[in-house]
């Protein structure tokens, strides 16, 4: 004789012990989630990773009608001083140099996005299309100062650790920093 607790009871072709096992794996799962949400947010603030343009290489250039553009690599140190992984998916917005020359941003990174480990600074390079016109406008501004000041404001889509790959888009971004003539003088063609 079968005891109670054996029996197989189908219901839709399942039986009843998988649905409950289904149902307790689904149930942990979510909870494993939101221990892990609420793990991330009892670590203390979160705090934006910090930025530093270092130079900028010329990648080659873009020849369209009317306009020429320089196709540069923006060499930056980003330091992640959290104490978990994050990873840049895409970053879109506008960077305005000088106060008055705007040029739109988009990144898209490959695969699952660029990955900066914990509490360490990574270089990366980030692709910029700037019209040779604006370059050497802003190669004559540097004449008349040391640096030109720039500021981005814009959105990122990030994920936060590598494990529980939690996702947070639109992220606002509000950075400002500075060029310099050399960095920018080495980045343009035939400059001075």
């Amino acid at each position: 004789m079968r005891r109670p607790r054996d029996i197989d009871v189908s219901f839709g072709g399942v039986p009843a012990r998988h649905r409950v096992c289904s149902a307790v794996v689904r149930s942990l799962s979510a909870l494993l989630t939101l221990v892990a949400a609420l793990g991330l947010s009892s670590m203390g603030c979160v705090q934006k990773p910090t930025m530093k343009l270092r130079g900028a290489d010329i990648a080659g250039f873009q020849i369209g009608f009317p306009v020429v553009y320089v196709n540069m690599v923006a060499i930056m140190d980003v330091t992640n001083p959290n104490s978990y992984d994050v990873a840049v998916r895409r970053v879109r917005g506008q960077v305005v140099f000088a106060n008055r020359h705007g040029l739109p941003v988009d990144f898209q990174a490959q695969g699952n996005g660029l990955w900066l480990p914990s509490k360490q600074t990574t270089r990366i390079g980030v692709p910029i299309s700037i019209p040779v016109q604006m370059g050497w406008m802003l190669l004559n501004e540097a004449m008349a100062a040391p640096v030109i000041p720039f500021r981005f404001q814009g959105k990122a889509d990030v994920t936060g650790t590598r494990t529980f790959q939690l996702e947070k888009d639109d992220y606002s971004l509000d950075e400002t920093g500075v060029i310099t003539r050399q960095q920018l003088v080495g980045a343009l063609p035939g400059a001075i």
